[in-house]
């Protein structure tokens, strides 16, 4: 039986929170390349919500939940009241959900999967199709490394732009091999252990540093090499040590140690010309990368 509650709609799911409760609804997305992802509070802030929302439909919401939580789930004809627990992690199927009651204060970080996705990581590893991840459409797990995954993103939803494609990318493919392989009953062939090939790492190089202010996809950037997704990232971090999107950092950083000698030149105008979403973002990547801010390196430097 359904609680009287009042339904706001999330990407087209309704979901239920309590009427006049002081309780406020807070929604912040983060979307890019393939990587759609939602943090959700309710009851722990002010109402903040994103119109820019992205619309789920035949995908699986991956979540991962930071409190105590209760809720209800409607799917269909089946009702389902599990209570869920700090560090759990929840597999939904969204084109299934009627709705979703709120019972108690929540905070959950989820990310979407689409089913497109999983077929795309099957053809890409030359494999069956992965149909469902796991039997049922609804159900709760305890996975560290689905925990570990969501703390990787969680910072990115205070500054959304700052993420690039590249690692959002690697991200998803990461995450969508990982729960294909664990949950979806995916049978990889054996690992690729070669590097790439003389040209093809030129190649690669010459592109991320063409496209430091832009980003470029993983996808895009293995097609140019004449690979597979998964066969390049494997092959190029075995060539230079690094991921992808690693490469395209440390080459931003380059860039900014290059540009920062020139005492003329803003810290605003050089984040934005080797690619950073802006001066903050600048600061912590090379603050990160080199153990100084942009500012106390130029001063030690020029």
């Amino acid at each position: 039986m359904t609680l009287n509650v009042k339904l706001i709609e999330v990407a087209k799911i309704p979901i239920g929170v309590q009427p006049r409760s002081q309780m406020k609804l807070a929604v912040r997305s983060l979307a890019r390349s393939r990587l759609i992802a939602a943090e959700i509070t309710y009851g722990l802030r002010e109402s903040e919500y994103n119109p820019t929302f992205p619309r789920w439909e035949d995908a699986y919401s991956i979540g991962v939940h930071l409190l105590d939580q209760q809720s209800e789930v409607f799917l269909d004809d089946r009702h389902y009241s599990i209570p869920t627990h700090r560090g759990q992690c929840q597999f939904l199927y969204v084109a299934d959900v009627s709705h979703s009651d709120f019972i108690t204060p929540r905070h959950s970080q989820e990310v979407i999967l689409q089913r497109s996705f999983l077929s795309e990581i099957a053809d890409d590893l030359q494999v069956p199709h992965v149909i469902d991840l796991a039997a049922s459409r609804y159900h709760v797990v305890d996975d560290p490394i689905l925990r570990w995954l969501a703390l990787r993103i969680h910072p990115f939803f205070d500054a959304p732009s700052s993420i690039d494609a590249l690692y959002a990318d690697h991200y998803m493919w990461s995450l969508g091999i990982y729960l294909c392989a664990r949950y979806g009953g995916l049978v990889t062939r054996r690992p690729v252990t070669g590097g790439l090939s003389a040209w093809q790492e030129r190649l690669a190089k010459d592109v991320i540093e063409t496209c430091l202010v832009d980003g470029i996809g993983l996808a895009e950037l293995a097609g140019l090499c004449g690979l597979q997704t998964s066969q390049f990232s494997h092959a190029f971090k075995r060539s230079t040590g690094f991921a992808p999107y690693q490469w395209l950092t440390m080459r931003r950083v380059a860039l900014a140690r290059q540009l920062l000698r020139n005492r003329a030149s803003s810290l605003v105008d050089i984040a934005l010309a080797c690619g950073f979403a802006d001066q903050a973002h600048l600061t912590r990547v090379f603050s990160k990368s080199m153990g100084i801010t942009p500012g106390g390196w130029r001063a030690a430097h020029c």
